[in-house]
């Protein structure tokens, strides 16, 4: 399932139930993994994290935004 652009050329399509790839201007940028349980961790493509314990998928994608502020 292919959601829209959120912001930024950031988009955000599912993997597996608990894993979505996220990817920046059609780049493949890195995953967002969990659940509504545990919290979602953002996580580069190196596997790195770059933030945890976000309330939703949506919500962990927005940790893209400064990392792609910084490639532009």
């Amino acid at each position: 399932m292919m959601q829209p652009p959120l912001n930024k050329g950031i988009t955000l399509a599912q993997y597996s139930p608990w894993v979505w790839h996220v990817s920046l201007d059609g780049k493949h940028a890195g995953t967002v993994s969990g659940d509504r349980v545990v919290g979602f961790t953002a996580r580069d493509i190196h596997y790195h994290s770059i933030g945890r314990g976000y309330v939703s998928a949506e919500a962990a994608m927005q940790a893209w935004v400064p990392v792609m502020d910084s490639h532009r």
